[in-house]
């Protein structure tokens, strides 16, 4: 038993109380008429001068305080019980408490030592293998290692029977579960357009059917999910009532919905799409595009706590005459890294701004910082936390007719851009839609690229230094199919795989497709 759980079972004492403080007027007759009222208090039935009788008066309350700072101690006024509810988790099960928000694992004042708590395997002192987690807690995952295509392991996940499928997240789960990753997807058969849920192994193989998230006939998309440690959190947009809101709902970890079921987080006139969710290691919070009376969007966010009960109202995030759309939402240490576009009649900028966990802004960065020129067309953004070095890793590709071209920045968690706009494809054609993985010591970009001169797009791979500046893997070609194969999206197997969930159009309708990286240790 911790030290703090060995003190939650200490001595209650009472301390007075300051002139007499009254929980309300009662009238009695004797001080046991007041017990009732409060068992966290000691009462004592004496005349009150504002009612000209006697009533119950409290003289004292019961302390909590177990002198830990790390837990929340309280008094059940039903029961005169007190309860000292630890401030951190150890939702992953291994026995190490997260910090809290802000503080580094295993330092005073942090509450926790456990570096990662969503996955058993990351501890202080465990051995650096290939399965795409710090296990060392050294802010490095899968230290130096390379990742090399695996030719040939790419199939199709959607079903053949859709008419269309494009991936929309891709996330680890429970380790050593039947069910390790989940993948979801839209899809549109006759018309008919839903997101789907699909639980994968640990080797990315599809563990059972997927299932209709909406579980309804109303049409939905967009969906976004979130690994806490023992549960997946889950956003989407459908339009069951008539217009597209915002929904949200827990799985447990094999994919199934919990309690209490579908929870609807919007009501508003306009369109609510494409949000963006995160676990914080305290809360979820959430990110997405609300439409404004005249057609534009603007961001908007909800945080909910680990049961799905809604925390706070509903913020928003943006201001001034822009369109602001295509929110990625990524969680630091004491701060939320948001990135989106934002547009107007003559601009299109992919723009970074932190907000607190809070949603608030933050002093230091007071309004988005544009991470484009003015003569590029950002889209397709794609945002990541480095662990090691405490910011923000952003790609996103230049839409410009002219020439696409896939870039990597840097953000720090006050706003400030630390390392500008970076070339990432170096093609000599045209690169679009990526994903960024930073691993501590390095950064993985998968994108889309059709410099070969195939039929449509292909995949590549590019693992740069964590601050660009050194080219540690060329841009690697990981698709080989003819149509346009883009809008990948990157999470890890158990061996440390880096698997490419994406949208490959070599069938004779666009589907969810999946390939690999091999993880290679030095």
């Amino acid at each position: 038993m911790s030290v703090r759980h060995a003190l939650a079972f200490g001595a209650v004492g009472f301390v007075l109380a300051q002139c007499g403080a009254r929980s309300q007027l009662q009238p009695c007759q004797r001080d046991s008429d007041c017990t009732a009222l409060d068992l966290c208090a000691t009462w004592v039935c004496e005349y009150d001068q504002t009612i000209h009788d006697k009533a119950c008066t409290a003289i004292a309350h019961t302390s909590c305080d177990d002198g830990d700072p790390c837990t929340n101690d309280s008094c059940d006024k039903k029961t005169g019980a007190c309860n000292h509810a630890p401030l951190t988790m150890d939702l992953d099960g291994d026995g190490h408490d997260a910090p809290l928000p802000g503080h580094h694992p295993g330092d005073p004042g942090s509450c926790g030592d456990d570096c990662d708590d969503t996955d058993p395997r990351a501890y202080l002192g465990a051995a650096e293998v290939c399965d795409g987690v710090d296990n060392d807690c050294d802010g490095i995952i899968d230290n130096g290692a390379s990742y090399v295509p695996k030719f040939g392991a790419d199939f199709q996940l959607s079903k053949t029977s859709f008419d269309w499928a494009e991936p929309d997240s891709f996330v680890r789960g429970a380790h050593g579960a039947d069910v390790h990753l989940l993948a979801t997807y839209d899809a549109t058969l006759q018309g008919q357009l839903s997101p789907l849920v699909q639980p994968l192994d640990g080797t990315g193989q599809p563990a059972v059917d997927p299932s209709i998230l909406t579980g309804t006939d109303a049409a939905g998309s967009g969906t976004s999910v979130a690994w806490t440690g023992d549960r997946f959190g889950i956003a989407w947009a459908d339009r069951r009532d008539g217009n597209y809101e915002i929904y949200f709902a827990l799985l447990d970890p094999t994919g199934k919905k919990m309690a209490p079921g579908d929870e609807r987080i919007t009501v508003s006139s306009g369109y609510s799409l494409y949000p963006s969710l995160v676990w914080t290691g305290q809360e979820f919070a959430m990110v997405w595009q609300e439409e404004k009376d005249n057609g534009d969007f603007t961001l908007q966010g909800q945080r909910l706590d680990l049961d799905g009960r809604l925390v706070g109202n509903i913020a928003t995030l943006t201001a001034g005459p822009f369109d602001n759309q295509g929110p990625s939402l990524a969680a630091g240490k004491t701060e939320l890294g948001l990135v989106w576009v934002r547009q107007n009649a003559t601009s299109q900028a992919t723009v970074f701004q932190p907000f607190a966990f809070d949603l608030t802004g933050i002093a230091s960065a007071p309004a988005p910082v544009p991470l484009t020129t003015p003569a590029m067309e950002g889209s397709g953004s794609s945002i990541a936390y480095d662990h090691k070095n405490d910011r923000y890793v952003v790609a996103f590709y230049d839409a410009s007719p002219t020439k696409r071209v896939v870039y990597g920045t840097i953000a720090g968690k006050d706003g400030t851009i630390v390392v500008p706009p970076t070339n990432v494809s170096n093609s000599p054609s045209q690169a679009r839609d990526v994903s960024v993985v930073a691993l501590g010591d390095r950064i993985l970009f998968v994108f889309a690229d059709d410099r070969d001169g195939n039929d449509g797009y292909e995949l590549y791979a590019h693992t740069l230094a964590a601050d660009l500046s050194q080219e540690l893997t060329p841009p690697t070609r990981i698709t080989n199919a003819p149509g346009d194969s883009v809008q990948p999206l990157v999470a890890f197997a158990a061996d440390g795989t880096a698997l490419v969930l994406f949208r490959d159009d070599r069938g004779p309708n666009p589907a969810v497709w999946e390939t690999g990286l091999a993880c290679l240790m030095k």
